[in-house]
């Protein structure tokens, strides 16, 4: 019989776009690197010029104009779907962005016709530089939790959700995992005051609903143990 949904969505599918945010992320330090590398190369040979036509000028507004367009947009669409490599794409577009202003600005400043300003096309690669890496850093931050399975809930909100339902006497060792709002699987070894299965089955699936109503999509686990079994470890970190 197939099941109604594809098993990769379950189990780590997730964590691939997490993969792929990561590695836009290295991207970003890659071009950091190179903004900073032609900054040393320039200063080492004493010398700095630009020269660019004014098609090119046109030519570098319509793609910042673009970019601009595109990144917020991912950034939305990224936002809404719940994607992380569409926003780790939107951090991606905007750094594109921040290099353009700094060669638009750096254009601007040069076009007075002072040789010596010139220079200050590489001052401005550095805070360019930095935004770019800003970017990169974002992205980790954003992506390394969901594949070392950082808690997606703190257990003390899960264990006061369970508490309330009839029938529970404890409710420890949780654990959870996932994506909030996308999919997230939770765990917990439970104590119920229940003389047959048909209860204990009854109570467990309360608490499978009022966990859906609150964190859906979720996939719950629920280890029944006997009342000799009751412990006070909320979690397994602990």
């Amino acid at each position: 019989m197939p099941l109604p949904y594809p098993i990769g969505i379950i189990y780590g599918h997730h964590k691939f776009e997490a993969v792929g945010a990561i590695a836009i992320a290295a991207f970003l330090a890659i071009a950091c690197l190179e903004i900073i590398k032609g900054v040393i190369s320039s200063l080492f040979k004493l010398e700095h010029k630009i020269q660019l036509g004014e098609f090119d000028l046109w030519f570098l507004l319509l793609v910042l104009g673009i970019n601009i367009f595109v990144a917020f947009y991912e950034r939305h669409v990224g936002k809404k779907v719940g994607s992380a490599i569409l926003i780790a794409d939107s951090h991606h577009t905007m750094a594109d962005i921040w290099i353009t202003i700094g060669v638009i600005a750096s254009l601007a400043i040069i076009s007075t016709g002072i040789s010596w300003l010139q220079w200050l096309d590489l001052a401005l690669a550095i805070p360019v530089s930095i935004l770019v890496l800003w970017s990169g850093y974002q992205i980790l931050v954003e992506n390394i939790p969901i594949l070392v399975d950082k808690a997606a809930i703190p257990p003390e909100k899960i264990y006061d959700l369970v508490m309330t339902i009839e029938g529970v006497i404890n409710c420890h060792d949780i654990a959870s995992r996932g994506i909030l709002g996308r999919q997230l699987f939770i765990e917990m070894h439970l104590v119920v005051a229940a003389e047959d299965i048909k209860t204990a089955h009854e109570i467990t699936d309360k608490i499978e609903r009022i966990l859906d109503q609150n964190y859906a999509p979720v996939r719950v686990t629920i280890h029944v143990e006997p009342p000799d079994s009751i412990s006070y470890r909320l979690t397994y970190e602990e």
